[in-house]
């Protein structure tokens, strides 16, 4: 089973800060790295989670509306460690897929909102210039990732919270993988989704006894804030 540090290393540092990123890329314990990514109104793929600053700056800019030299001078100013780490800021996509390339980790890249389809063709190519970059393409919304399928036949996941026959089919002839929630997961789906061909993720564990379970089952990832 391999290891996904959800937002780096988010139980050390601000989530999906460089900080955070750059711990796990410093951990042999995971294989990759995940972060989330928005695209700014001038075009940069911001890495952060929500559609604002609110939750982790306290500034009410919406993302998509804002420029990126207009984001990154809010400092984060929550989450764990940030007491040793508060002169952070939200960071580009590029930053993360450096230090991913750099520490050899595959870089989990989850995408939240783009403006148009042509930010995933732009996505896509920036994960493509990193020649010796491993990555996966994760997402909620699967019209994103069936266009990311039209051009590329690298891994990508479709994350869901539930599961049903509409979802695995769709799943299946778009070839993507499915990453679940940990409340759904059991042995005789995951029997069921591996007889099917599928590699299964699961998220997000922090339970140790939960991550043996989910090992012992042949999860082939595990999402986890706790590495």
């Amino acid at each position: 089973m391999k290891i996904i540090a959800h937002r780096g290393h988010s139980a050390l540092a601000p989530e999906n800060t460089l900080a955070a990123i750059r711990l796990a890329a410093e951990s042999d314990r995971c294989f990759a790295i995940e972060c989330d990514v928005h695209t700014t109104k001038d075009g940069v793929f911001a890495v952060i989670h929500d559609d604002d600053l609110k939750r982790m700056t306290g500034s009410k800019v919406i993302v998509a509306d804002a420029t990126y030299d207009v984001i990154k001078t809010h400092l984060i100013t929550g989450g764990k460690g940030i007491n040793h780490y508060d002169k952070e800021f939200v960071p580009r996509l590029e930053d993360v897929l450096e230090i991913c390339t750099l520490s050899d980790k595959t870089a989990v890249i989850e995408i939240k909102r783009v403006h148009d389809l042509d930010d995933l063709k732009k996505i896509l190519d920036l994960i493509e210039s990193y020649q010796t970059l491993k990555s996966i393409v994760i997402s909620f919304d699967i019209t994103i990732l069936k266009v990311l399928r039209a051009f590329t036949d690298m891994p990508l996941q479709l994350l869901k919270y539930k599961l049903n026959e509409d979802i695995i089919y769709d799943a299946r002839v778009n070839r993507l993988d499915l990453s679940l929630h940990e409340k759904i997961v059991d042995e005789p789906l995951v029997r069921r989704l591996q007889k099917e061909g599928f590699r299964i993720g699961v998220f997000t564990v922090d339970d140790p006894d939960k991550k043996d379970y989910f090992n012992d089952l042949g999860i082939d990832y595990l999402t986890t804030n706790t590495l």
